[in-house]
């Protein structure tokens, strides 16, 4: 699974500061060991030079080796031992002899040697100085030296784990500051693709996104524009041509009530005239329509009741009103918009559908959900989206049947009342148009 830009960008931020972390901690790890250490190990010298020293005058002065080692003050937790013609004295049990390496003894009789040495997984640092006829060896513990360093390390670790999480908020902070504006552009277009044309972009005073964002109104204002020409232009269109219209019509419909004195030639013409006129004036009544919602014209909101309404618009074609099934909810909605919604999707079923078979209402705290299930084969899955678009019809149409406008209403009127209109395969074995609409506060 591809991860979001955003998680990948403050995942790079997390990175970064953990290896940046980790190269430091690990440079004042190696420097405050080093240092400790050498520190430690000056003194432990320091120490073992003097306390060889006073051993090696008690054996000058004649003491025996227990005596010159008594000699040794004791101090702290190091462990003094002597040896004298191969024969050990002192506290043998605490640190055997046999655990001293052989070289640090043989390195250690021209002038003194020390060597770090492991006994039983407890670090020490042992110091070997000639003392007059024998040797004598101090072992300094290092298992507290040893702990602190192991703390600091763990510190230095979460130090480490620390940034990292500090560079992953400032890489999450960091993409939205600097991909902000990118999604105010987004956001934009998404709402110019809605259909909210008077969208633009505010202008923050930043030399370098400024002119995205006035470029992206200047396309933004082309593009309303264009569009409100190309409605004032259709409306202007329908308008002028529904007075001629209506004339050919009238002329056409006189025709059709005196066919019975035409020859039979003449009156089948004088018929396809009439079809086809009626067409053409129902084509230009939804291009009106379509014009209306796509401009000023408002929604004029009241309660309705969802179930009488499908009943009437069914009851006005003729068909059975117990088609409608389901819930009975009250929508604040615009009726005579609803009432198209209705209208223009039982007119589909009945003409393209094979006939209604139910309209069905489900209503949620959400949103009223109505739909049409038709009688027909069905729509093709590569075909249901452009159903919706103005004079698109499915392959099972008739050439004759409508100028494919009414499911193009039906969207445009969706939208309009802030819902949204889809196509899918029905239970009943058709097409099932639903025309969902949200519900608002006063709607029960």
């Amino acid at each position: 699974m591809r991860l979001r830009l955003r998680t990948r960008i403050a995942l790079s931020f997390a990175l970064l500061s953990f290896l940046i972390a980790s190269v430091i901690s690990a440079i004042l790890y190696l420097y405050a060991s080093d240092y400790l250490i050498g520190q430690r190990q000056n003194a432990a010298l320091t120490r073992a030079v003097l306390d060889a020293r006073a051993a090696a005058n008690g054996l000058a002065s004649g003491a025996s080796p227990e005596a010159a080692l008594a000699l040794v003050p004791s101090v702290g937790t190091s462990v003094q031992l002597l040896t004298v013609d191969g024969e050990w004295f002192g506290p043998t049990n605490e640190m055997v002899p046999d655990l001293l390496p052989e070289a640090l003894l043989t390195q250690a009789r021209p002038a003194g040697a020390s060597q770090r040495i492991a006994v039983a997984g407890t670090p020490w640092f042992a110091v070997a100085i000639p003392a007059g006829p024998g040797m004598y060896v101090e072992v300094f513990p290092l298992r507290d030296l040893d702990a602190i360093l192991r703390g600091v390390a763990w510190v230095l670790v979460a130090m480490s784990l620390f940034a990292a999480g500090v560079g992953w908020v400032i890489g999450r902070v960091a993409f939205g500051r600097i991909l902000g504006p990118v999604r105010r552009l987004g956001g934009g277009a998404r709402l110019i693709a809605d259909g909210q044309l008077d969208t633009r972009i505010p202008l923050t005073g930043d030399p370098d996104l400024d002119p995205i964002a006035s470029s992206f109104n200047e396309m933004a204002h082309a593009v309303e524009e264009r569009i409100e020409r190309e409605q004032r232009f259709s409306g202007n269109v329908s308008h002028e041509l529904r007075s001629p219209l209506t004339a050919i019509q009238g002329t056409a419909e006189l025709l059709e009530s005196r066919g019975d004195r035409l020859p039979d030639r003449e009156r089948s013409l004088v018929v396809v005239l009439g079809d086809q006129v009626r067409r053409l004036s129902q084509m230009l009544l939804d291009l009106l329509e379509i014009s209306r919602i796509q401009g000023d014209d408002p929604a004029e909101w009241e309660m309705v009741d969802v179930a009488s309404l499908c009943r009437e618009v069914l009851a006005h074609r003729g068909l059975a009103e117990s088609l409608v099934v389901g819930a009975q909810p009250l929508l604040r909605t615009d009726a005579r918009r609803l009432e198209r919604i209705v209208g223009n999707l039982v007119d589909n079923a009945e003409r393209h559908g094979h006939g209604v078979v139910q309209v069905g209402i489900v209503a949620t705290s959400r949103d009223a959900a109505i739909y049409v299930d038709d009688a027909g084969p069905g729509i093709e899955d590569d075909v249901r989206e452009r159903l919706f678009e103005p004079f698109a019809r499915g392959s099972s149409a008739e050439p004759t049947a409508g100028a494919g406008l009414g499911l193009a209403i039906v969207r445009e009127q969706a939208g309009a009342l802030g819902g949204t209109v889809i196509v899918e395969a029905s239970p009943q074995g058709g097409a099932r148009f639903t025309a969902r609409l949200p519900v608002t506060e006063e709607s029960t």
